[in-house]
């Protein structure tokens, strides 16, 4: 199912009015105000992922939206929302808190409780609208996300930020399974990036094997240059028993030592390719990736990609990869 229009449809005395009254069902009752009503236009998309509704818009002038205790109280369907800003920016309040979220950046918007938005003109961005009990299942309460700036520049923010937005480059594509499976792990990427701000309760085995296995992943992920990383760290880190965390791997293929060379071989590759990383040695470049000696890392890599890194490098080099 998908739902969108566009306000460039409509006369230039319309639009604004069009906007107010249809404001209230994009995601939940509340008020809004424009000053610049007579060049204000939007446009607005969305369609079901799974389990989530999400969508990308566009607001031409500053917008104020307000959501008060009336608009609580006569509110039968609460979900929580979720803005990333491409271009523009969302000034936020809610729960005590303020920040100004821009490009590269999300926000959590919680309609249980009272926020304030000022939407910077030439604002476009993407949207989820997230059900409460998705959320609070993962992380407990939200009030330790909401009013929040959460950044590319933080490790935890950034693989949901991400996700998201190359997410967003295909979503219309995605058949019903895929939908389901992506929904999902955008839940978990999210949940994981709040984690940081929040207490909440470990994962248990009611939750689904292929999410528990993106943990792990990310988990692993962030510690690739951890050269104590064990299935033992890995279990404990996420709540999980160490049998629970082989059993995940070797379900995905791989024994758990496999796996986590596996991740090693797949970041060194990538940062291989990477202009950034151009002034760093081979060497240097395997010791990110966790390696203790370098030539057990070049003889790994060649019998995964059956190319050299030196080599590899050098090709990506040459084509301008």
């Amino acid at each position: 199912m998908r739902s969108t229009f566009d306000l460039d449809d409509l006369p230039v005395s319309e639009r604004y009015e069009y906007w107010r009254d249809v404001s209230e069902s994009l995601h939940v009752p509340v008020s809004v105000s424009c000053e610049e009503t007579d060049t204000f236009t939007a446009k607005w998309d969305g369609r079901l992922l799974g389990r989530l509704f999400v969508g990308s818009a566009f607001l031409s002038e500053a917008q104020r939206v307000s959501r008060t205790s009336y608009h609580i109280g006569r509110s039968t369907v609460d979900p929580i929302g979720i803005w990333m800003p491409l271009t523009g920016g969302i000034h936020l309040r809610q729960d005590g808190k303020e920040a100004l979220i821009g490009p590269g950046q999300l926000a959590v918007v919680d309609p249980a409780r009272p926020y304030e938005e000022l939407t910077l003109r030439n604002c476009n961005f993407l949207w989820m609208q997230v059900p409460r009990q998705d959320v609070v299942a993962r992380i407990g309460s939200t009030q330790k996300v909401t009013g929040l700036a959460h950044s590319v520049d933080q490790p935890h923010a950034r693989l949901a930020i991400e996700f998201i937005h190359s997410l967003s480059t295909v979503w219309d594509e995605l058949a019903a399974p895929q939908s389901e499976q992506v929904a999902a792990h955008a839940l978990g990427l999210l949940a994981f990036a709040f984690n940081a701000y929040t207490h909440a309760a470990p994962l248990t085995s009611d939750t689904d094997s292929s999410e528990l296995l993106l943990w792990i992943r990310l988990f692993i992920d962030e510690r690739l240059a951890d050269r104590s990383l064990s299935a033992e760290t890995v279990a404990a880190g996420l709540g999980l028993s160490t049998q629970q965390v082989q059993r995940l791997t070797i379900d995905a293929g791989l024994g758990f030592e496999d796996f986590v060379q596996a991740r090693r071989l797949a970041r060194c590759f990538h940062i291989l390719s990477d202009p950034r990383f151009a002034a760093c040695s081979v060497r240097d470049i395997s010791k990110m990736g966790g390696w203790l000696h370098v030539g057990c890392f070049r003889k790994a890599f060649e019998t995964a990609y059956d190319i050299s890194p030196d080599d590899y490098r050098l090709r990506n080099a040459s084509t301008g990869l």
